[in-house]
């Protein structure tokens, strides 16, 4: 099938097609040379060079959820469904793991590169060590997103304000903090029930900038999170899924995108946030974005398919 992918370079928006076997969710940038891994239903894994696409096999015919290369760019891993857990490394796909039966939607690497920590439903998680994955505890509901500090050695996880239980829906913790061995609650706002879907730290390390919606009312939710708490920030509109964030590397601004609930609301696009406003873009044509990735020059992958809603980003 034909994917496309965007690109943007912080004053214009490109789009590129690109032959997969599935819908495309996450890309990521090679430290090391520049070249990006994308990873969609379908198992596929692709890598560009700039120059085109090759097509890697990924040993699965499973979806992939998201992809991340070690800071160093020797290894990257990527997970998806059925507690899919792979490693890329030297252009080739090793053998998968499966951990369990929860979907694992992110994963992402310590920017020491010592250790990369997987999440996903109904709290599944895990480390990455010498011998294999190992089992973190602490979470029982559904996380999306991981932001490791760029050098304080923890990760804010954040995820769905609610868990499945008999008879209904109970609130749940919607955001944790990973720094020794298992997910600690992290700091809520006791107005807020909205699921954050995505976060990313400032590059000075001063703030981490947190998105989701809110389940009730249908409002996007956009909180700052610092050693101080959790604080909330104006974006006064309805019908807006934010489900990606990300920082440009010099901290100017951050670049959200928006997904669709239903085939009736919602729409696909991209906003800049500068910290203090929050400004429209670009309209995308699709129905989800579920990856923003910035490289060290400047340049954002941006992820969206029609494949992709807001609780599935």
């Amino acid at each position: 099938m034909r994917a496309r992918l965007f690109t943007f370079d912080g004053r214009s928006l490109r789009s590129e097609s690109v032959d997969a076997p599935g819908s495309l969710r996450w890309g990521c940038w090679n430290p090391r040379d520049g070249s990006a891994l994308l990873v969609g239903d379908k198992g596929t894994l692709l890598e560009s060079h700039g120059n085109g696409f090759i097509s890697i096999n990924a040993r699965t015919s499973l979806n992939l959820r998201c992809v991340d290369y070690s800071p160093d760019g020797e290894v990257a891993y990527a997970c998806g469904n059925a507690g899919l857990a792979l490693r890329v490394e030297g252009g080739e796909a090793m053998p998968p793991e499966e951990r369990g039966s929860e979907n694992l939607r992110r994963v992402a690497w310590d920017p020491s590169g010592s250790r990369a920590l997987f999440v996903g439903n109904n709290g599944a998680a895990y480390l990455s060590t010498p011998t294999g994955l190992r089992t973190v505890q602490g979470a029982d509901t559904n996380l999306r997103s991981i932001a490791w500090h760029v050098s304080d050695g923890y990760a804010l996880v954040s995820g769905n304000s609610f868990r499945d239980s008999f008879g209904g829906l109970l609130p749940s913790p919607n955001l944790f903090r990973f720094e020794g061995g298992e997910l600690d609650q992290g700091p809520a706002l006791p107005d807020v029930r909205a699921d954050l879907v995505a976060a990313s730290w400032k590059p000075d390390g001063s703030s981490c900038l947190l998105v989701g919606y809110e389940q009730t009312w249908h409002t996007p939710s956009l909180l700052s999170y610092n050693e101080k708490g959790l604080t909330q920030l104006p974006w006064e509109v309805k019908g807006v899924f934010p489900t990606a964030c990300a920082w440009h590397p010099t901290g100017e601004y951050a670049l959200m995108g928006t997904s669709a609930m239903t085939d009736e609301e919602g729409s696909a696009a991209l906003y800049k946030f500068d910290g203090k406003v929050v400004e429209k873009i670009s309209t995308l044509e699709g129905s989800g974005v579920s990856c923003i990735a910035w490289s060290k020059d400047g340049v954002a992958l941006v992820v969206a398919s029609r494949s992709v809603r807001a609780y599935s980003a």
